[in-house]
């Protein structure tokens, strides 16, 4: 039976009640929706009430603020602050209430980040848009980039290594699985070889590998781990994926829009994993039309 969902990321500023969301998703060939970070208590209470399942949440969610005022999910899983990291944890302790509430097979999890110069990334962004990748700066700046990632990394992942035990096992009490998330960003955590740490940190069936198609193919475009390393090393532990595609080093659009192999992602998919449409709200409704026919020819759903 045909499964797959669209994020409520598409629906941000587009729609004026869930209900039209999940109509738009239906006639889009959506049988799913999964509730992103970004979507209001009052817009998830719409979404609950429409005839759409929800198949996965994107923690934290719904939006909300911590007790210092920020959004949620500018708390680290790995901050070395144990008040933010507890209070990261009992966000996402929240939404697992919520998946178990609302039926939700699972949520994704964001595991933290290392705290870097970031402008050096954007400089590798800035010449990789330049077709500068094969320069002498270009590898300079990727050289720094990995060294301060890889001096400072330990004391953060030993943190979120601490979060993924606590969560785990409230997470096997609600029935509900943590997919962890490969990353966008350098600086953030997992790498490829981190992925595998905390992996092996939390064996068994409640946490698993979520899969993100873009963000593996910008890493891989950028110089660092391949999309197809990822695929292959995770692929027996994956629960979920996120479907979107990429122009350049810029991701969510719409799947067949850019320039991923969907055939040899469709070779490493498990059966029976939640499937997701992560599509940015700037596609527009024709830019999907269709989408959904065309990951079923490449063989996704």
């Amino acid at each position: 039976m045909l499964q797959i969902s669209l994020s409520t990321m598409w629906a941000k500023g587009r729609f004026s009640h869930m209900a039209e969301f999940a109509a738009k998703a239906k006639e889009l060939g959506f049988t799913h929706a999964e509730a992103n970070t970004s979507v209001s208590p009052q817009a998830l209470d719409e979404l609950v009430k429409t005839s759409i399942p929800i198949s996965s949440l994107h923690s934290p969610c719904p939006a909300a603020l911590s007790s210092k005022g920020v959004p949620a999910t500018s708390l680290s899983l790995s901050s070395l602050d144990e008040s933010e990291r507890g209070e990261a944890v009992g966000f996402t302790k929240k939404t697992i209430d919520l998946a178990s509430k609302v039926g939700a097979k699972a949520i994704v999890l964001h595991m933290g980040e290392v705290p870097i110069d970031l402008g050096l990334e954007d400089k590798l962004h800035q010449l990789y848009n330049e077709n500068q990748i094969k320069t002498e700066e270009y590898a300079r700046i990727r050289e720094e980039l990995v060294y301060q990632r890889a001096s400072r990394v330990f004391p953060y992942l030993e943190a979120a290594k601490e979060s993924l035990r606590e969560l785990r096992e409230y997470s096997e009490q609600q029935k509900v699985m943590l997919g962890l998330e490969i990353r966008f960003h350098f600086h953030e955590i997992p790498n490829i070889e981190e992925m595998d740490e905390l992996l092996k940190e939390a064996e068994g069936r409640w946490v698993g590998y979520w899969h993100d198609v873009g963000h593996a193919e910008v890493q891989q475009s950028l110089g660092f781990a391949s999309h197809q390393g990822w695929l292959s090393r995770f692929s027996h532990r994956m629960i979920g994926i996120h479907l979107h595609d990429v122009l350049g080093v810029s991701d969510h659009h719409t799947p067949g829009k850019g320039r991923i192999n969907w055939d040899i992602v469709a070779r490493y998919l498990p059966q029976g994993i939640t499937k997701v449409c992560e599509i940015g709200e700037w596609n527009e409704p024709k830019d999907i039309q269709g989408v959904v026919k065309f990951l079923q020819e490449k063989g996704i759903v």
